[in-house]
């Protein structure tokens, strides 16, 4: 499962700002990266390979996680920074109530603190809600020594459609890409870029699996392989 909010806003710093999301495979940045990948192949055989799905609520803990991460450091420093301009605004109209710009600016200042928080959990509320459909979906994860792929598993039915539209395999190399990973007591979350995430449930996941998968990373990564709530 791949949750991009890079369209349409091209960072997680304008995303944030904006709260423009989209939740489809593949978006507009990413196909200069699926280029540079058409003649990369995985050095050696598969490390493991395992199919998976990920539920709406996994989805939505997942997003929740990467929010606390890159989103809500910036937030309280907004909130800090307009609550103590609001303060001073406050201290004005305590010591004259007459004074019509003093109410005006400490409304602004509040009002910027409300949209600041409204706007993250606006994001999360509309990303789920895209992401609905997509719940009963199947994807394929395919560790290598220098990469991972992650592909959409179709079935016969939808490959037999007269529409039908391979979707292209992504493949992530860990030479070249910026990639954090977060583990918690339930989910495996792959972030790309601060701007895609991946979600690995372990409750599809074997326990070997998760142990191969987890010793790989972590060599790979070092501190950008995170543990929480384990």
């Amino acid at each position: 499962m791949e949750i991009d909010i890079s369209q349409n806003s091209g960072s997680l710093d304008e995303a944030e700002k904006t709260g423009n999301v989209s939740s489809r495979e593949l978006f507009g940045k990413e196909e200069t990266a699926a280029d540079e990948e058409k003649e990369f192949v995985p050095a050696g055989e598969p490390l493991t390979s395992f199919e998976y799905n990920v539920k709406n609520d996994e989805e939505e803990e997942a997003f929740t996680v990467f929010q606390k991460k890159y989103v809500y450091k910036r937030n309280w420093i907004v909130t800090g920074l307009f609550a103590v301009v609001a303060l001073m605004f406050a201290v004005s109209i305590i010591k004259d109530p007459s004074g019509y710009l003093n109410w005006v600016l400490c409304f602004i200042s509040l009002v910027m603190i409300f949209t600041t928080w409204f706007n993250t959990f606006r994001v999360k509320k509309y990303l789920m809600k895209a992401l609905a459909s997509l719940e009963d979906d199947k994807y394929r994860f395919t560790l290598y020594d220098d990469c991972f792929k992650i592909e959409t598993v179709f079935t016969e039915e939808e490959m037999a459609a007269e529409d039908f539209v391979p979707v292209k395999p992504r493949i992530v190399r860990f030479e070249d890409i910026s990639l954090n990973i977060i583990e918690n007591s339930r989910l495996f979350i792959i972030i790309l870029r601060k701007e895609t995430i991946y979600v690995l449930s372990k409750r599809v996941i074997e326990e070997k699996d998760q142990t191969l998968l987890r010793d790989k990373l972590k060599e790979v990564l070092g501190e950008d392989y995170e543990t929480k709530e384990l």
